[in-house]
């Protein structure tokens, strides 16, 4: 299965604390959205792995929407168990492929934490897809419906997974 991750964090290289995890298995053909994983990661059990916070994406969260920043403090979990229960959920969902955006950024970054943490990363390396290079590719930009915040990882999920499977849609390219 195809899954659409997106992340919220306190940085922007791995190794940076894990805010929130948001995840979905989609259609790349049909756009289908299905299965969903959200959870909110405590600070300090970030802080306790090792993971830090950047200060420019610290000064660049203080700038961020209310909206935005009030969904991250609700029902926060240690990071060992979120990606626990993250791994259980990739394993149920039958998740193979592991779509962000960035080659260079969520996938990178939630490895780290895997390795941080001392948990096997639940996807095989050959199996990450880069979502904002398709999106280039195709000359599309994720967009989001109804009340989907922005800087929300599992909203953001959803409009990425949304856009990529309309690159697909339109024949240049498929999911592989």
């Amino acid at each position: 299965m195809h899954v659409m991750g997106d992340l919220e964090t306190w940085g922007t290289h791995p190794g940076c604390a894990v805010r929130s995890i948001g995840a979905v298995v989609f259609d790349p053909v049909t756009g289908g959205l299905m299965q969903e994983f959200y959870a909110n990661i405590t600070d300090a059990s970030c802080l306790a792995w090792g993971l830090v916070k950047e200060p420019d994406t610290v000064k660049w969260w203080a700038d961020q929407g209310e909206e935005a920043q009030a969904a991250l403090l609700v029902d926060q979990r240690p990071l060992h168990a979120v990606l626990t229960d993250f791994s259980s959920w990739w394993e149920h969902a039958q998740g193979e492929q592991f779509y962000g955006m960035g080659a260079n950024f969520d996938p990178p970054i939630l490895e780290a934490a895997y390795v941080a943490c001392d948990l096997e990363i639940p996807w095989k390396f050959w199996n990450v897809r880069c979502a904002r290079t398709i999106l280039a590719m195709g000359n599309r930009r994720p967009e989001r419906v109804g009340r989907e915040i922005a800087h929300h990882s599992l909203h953001d999920s959803k409009a990425q997974a949304r856009a990529v499977a309309a690159v697909f849609r339109t024949g240049q390219f498929t999911p592989g």
